[in-house]
Order: C-alpha cells, then sequence, then structure tokens
C-alpha cells in the first residue's frame, strides 16, 4: 500500500499507465522496489515471509489448498513482476541480485524444512515455499539481464519464472488433490499412519507419482523443462563480465542443484510412506480408491502435466512473446523444430518428444531381452512370514518418516534451529494472548465506567415516569 501510494503522490493517478511514465529518481524508485517486494514476497511465501503458510495448508481443505498453492502464491510473484519490472523498468542490477538471494533461499530452506516433515500437507506447503524460490530466480535473473541491457539473459529469465510459475501450478494442485483423496480414504494426512496405499489406491498412486516426478524436475514430465530453462539463465548470469554476476550465477546454480536433491529425496519419502510397504494403522488397511469424480481430476493434471513436458517446443514460443512484452524487445528464439535451446544453438538444445520416446522404449528392450534370456526359473522353495536376524517381522521395523529424513536433519541442524527464529508465528500468539487478556481487562472497566452507570440512571429515570402508564 505505501509502494502504490509513493506512486500515486508522484503520478496524481492510480493508473498503471501513469505510474510507466514516471522517471522516479534512483533512491525513490528502490523505495519502492523494496516496500512491493517485501509486500508481494508475502503474500509469495518467500523467505523470510513464508510463516503463515505451513500453517495455512493443513488447516485448508485440501482442494483449497490446491488453489492457495497453485494460484493464490502466485498473485505475489506477479505483483513483484509487476511492479520491479513492468513499472519501475528493473533498471537497476542490485534488484535482480536481492530477488536472486531471496529465491535461492527460499528454495532450498522451503525443500529442507519439507524434509523434515510428517504431515503431508505441510510437507507440500513448504515445497510451494520451494518453488516459489525457483520461480524467483528466474524473475532475478530475468531483472539482472534487463539491468546488463542483455536481451537474451531478460528472456531467458522470465521465460524460466512463467514457465515454472504454470507448472507449479498444475503439479502442485494435483499433490494437493492426491493429499486430499488419501485423506478422504485413509482419515489422516500423518505419513507415519499411512503406508501400502498403492494396492488400494492405485489410480491415485499413479497421479501422486506423476505429480512427484514433475515437482522433482525430471524428464519428460513438466517441472525439467522449467527447471532446464532456470539452469540455462542461471548459466548465462555466470558468463557476464561483471564480478558480482560471475560470482551470483554459479552461486544461485549450486543452490538450484542442491534443492533438486533434496526436493528428490523429500518426495522419495513422501511417496513412499504414504503408497510403498505395508499399512501402519487401520484405516490405512481399510482405505479404498477415491470416487471418480476425485480420481478424473488428478488424472487430468497428470495427463496436463506430460503434456506441458513432452509439448515444450509448443509452449516455449508463448513463454517467450511474455517475456518480450516485458523486456520490450523483439521476442527471443527458444526453439527449433521440437526442440529448445536457450537462444543460442551451439550453447545446448533438447527434444522432449525424443527424450521421452527414449525413456519409455529403452526399459522395454531391456525387459523384452530379460523375458527372451532368463530361461526357465527355479520354483519358489519356501513359504512363510519374512525372517529378520531370528526375529519375526513386526510393522515397526520399517522405516519411518522422520528415520528418512533424520540424517538431513542432522546435517542441517542449524537452518532448521533457524526455522524457529524466523518464524512469527509464536511471538504472534504471544501478542494476542496478551491482546486477549487486556481486552477482557478492559471490558469490564468500560461497563462499570459508562454502561451501568448509564443503564441504571434509565432504570431510574423509568421508575418515576412509569405512573404515566395509569
Amino acid at each position: 500500500l505505501i509502494a502504490f501510494f509513493l506512486l500515486y503522490a508522484q503520478s496524481g493517478s492510480l493508473d498503471f499507465d501513469s505510474f510507466r511514465a514516471l522517471k522516479l529518481d534512483s533512491p525513490l524508485a528502490s523505495v519502492v522496489f523494496l516496500l512491493a517486494l517485501f509486500g508481494f514476497g508475502a503474500k509469495a511465501g518467500m523467505v523470510p515471509l513464508h510463516g503463515w503458510l505451513p500453517r495455512a495448508h493443513p488447516a485448508a481443505p485440501s482442494h483449497a489448498s490446491a488453489l492457495m498453492s497453485g494460484v493464490m502464491v502466485k498473485i505475489g510473484v506477479f505483483g513483484i513482476i509487476k511492479v520491479g519490472v513492468d513499472i519501475l523498468g528493473a533498471h537497476t542490477a542490485w534488484w535482480g541480485l536481492l530477488v536472486l538471494a531471496i529465491g535461492g533461499a527460499s528454495a532450498v530452506l522451503g525443500v529442507l524444512y519439507a524434509l523434515a516433515e510428517q504431515d503431508l500437507k505441510r510437507l507440500l506447503a513448504y515445497s510451494t515455499v520451494e518453488n516459489v524460490g525457483i520461480i524467483l530466480l528466474g524473475v532475478g535473473a530475468g531483472m539482472l539481464g534487463m539491468a546488463a541491457h542483455q536481451p537474451l539473459l531478460a528472456a531467458l529469465g522470465f521465460v524460466a519464472a512463467g514457465y515454472h510459475l504454470l507448472n507449479h501450478a498444475l503439479f502442485k494442485g494435483l499433490l494437493f488433490m492426491g493429499a486430499g483423496s488419501i485423506l478422504y480414504r485413509a482419515h489422516s494426512k500423518d505419513m507415519e499412519q499411512l503406508g501400502g496405499l498403492a494396492a488400494r489406491m492405485p489410480w491415485t498412486a499413479l497421479s501422486f507419482l506423476a505429480g512427484s516426478l514433475a515437482i522433482c524436475a525430471l524428464p519428460p514430465f513438466n517441472g525439467f523443462v522449467s527447471e532446464w530453462f532456470t539452469y540455462q539463465a542461471l548459466f548465462a548470469v555466470s558468463q557476464d563480465a561483471g564480478f558480482a554476476l560471475r560470482l551470483a550465477g554459479p552461486l544461485a546454480m549450486v543452490m538450484l542443484a542442491l534443492t533438486g536433491a533434496l526436493a528428490a529425496m523429500a518426495f522419495v519419502k513422501a511417496y513412499g510412506m504414504c503408497f510403498s510397504g505395508a499399512p501402519r494403522s487401520r484405516h490405512a488397511a481399510e482405505a479404498t480408491e477415491a470416487p471418480l469424480p476425485i480420481r478424473a481430476a488428478m488424472l487430468l493434471a497428470a495427463v496436463a502435466l506430460l503434456l506441458l513436458g513432452v509439448g515444450a517446443s509448443a509452449v516455449s514460443p508463448l513463454m517467450a512473446n511474455v517475456a518480450a512484452s516485458l523486456t520490450h524487445a523483439a521476442p527471443q528464439s527458444v526453439t527449433e523444430g521440437l526442440a529448445i535451446h536457450p537462444g543460442l544453438h551451439a550453447q545446448t538444445m533438447v527434444s522432449m518428444p525424443i527424450l521421452a520416446l527414449l525413456l519409455v522404449s529403452l526399459p522395454l528392450i531391456l525387459l523384452a531381452a530379460l523375458s527372451i534370456l532368463r530361461g526357465a526359473r527355479l520354483a519358489r522353495r519356501q513359504q512363510g512370514d519374512a525372517w529378520a536376524c531370528g526375529y519375526a517381522q513386526e510393522a515397526s521395523m520399517a522405516v519411518g518418516p522422520q528415520g528418512l529424513s533424520q540424517p538431513v536433519a542432522h546435517m542441517f541442524a542449524p537452518l532448521y534451529r533457524l526455522r524457529g527464529q524466523l518464524s512469527p508465528a509464536a511471538k504472534l500468539d504471544a501478542a494476542l494472548e496478551k491482546t486477549i487478556t487486556g481486552a477482557s481487562r478492559a471490558e469490564p472497566i468500560w461497563d462499570r465506567t459508562l454502561t451501568l452507570p448509564i443503564a441504571q440512571w434509565v432504570d431510574r429515570l423509568a421508575a418515576r415516569i412509569r405512573w404515566l402508564q395509569h
């Protein structure tokens, strides 16, 4: 609000065209940008303003969580781009570096906190913080390109941000719908109480697996394409002549690579604990497949993930046009036939349809060879329960959600302690308690000093004039 008030004070109008026509001096423009960044950044859930996200998602219905994570938080990213790029022109390099740094921190901390969660919806909420960080990496690279007058870098950054913004809306919406389906049938979102749902809810398991592969940026799904463009943008940042950008590019790439590895671990944990192994509760053992409308919604989203990945050569030019409208430059060529490339043919090129065919055909060839060459197999010699070093197999012997993530939690213990220090929840709760206590003390004083004397005076007056009734 203060950012827009400052723009209004300079232009005399609330129209965006009047804001764009302004020529603000650098200090005032920076103040407006910082106000907009942290205001809209709180909406987007970027670190350190993300504390509301993991509290809101577990409390919300799952379909509301899908809309909150897939659509609502993106309005914050839209606001940052609207003010920083469209209105102010992103003419200052340190703006882009700041967005890049916040994006990297949000990505790494978001996925670390997701990995430590046992509540499935809280895990997905922290994963939203991670993916907002990845989007901000693209936005930061695009802003650096505009400040350095490098149209290719600017285009790559905004293509990466726009593509991942769309992708995250779809795969996170699918994953929250999957979490809702699990909650609907297994009556729990605690991964410790789940397990073995793949045999009982096969269509939900298949859809959730597609969302997990997409969010881990594995081909041929859509998450791979947007993160590939993000890497290409960060490569371009590191090739700039300036020292700060040459340092920022590799650091951001390392943070993105670490985020990708930890995201894979987090969703191996999420999928494995929910769908694999044996059921760990009565509700999980009695779960049945979700109703047809729920399954249809998830399968539709899963197909969309695949189409946005395989059809990247059709979607990428649309994103390049969006980037061109932001940078006021000619659209960059990012496709050649069915292949996508980062503007420079010699740098790298990926054909998603060919990649998808290879990923499907190579396992089939191996399976065919095994079926032909394996020969006759021995009959199974022994039946019975599994043997565990002299003990009967028990459900408690299986690795749980906390055990799976314990090494990472130990390795990054200082960052997990930081979560409690960054979150304003405890201080806000304490402030709310003090406010309630103060209000409960103030209300009787108000009654005694004002309300009660007036009521007593009205009673006395009424007693005096009651004779008029007779």
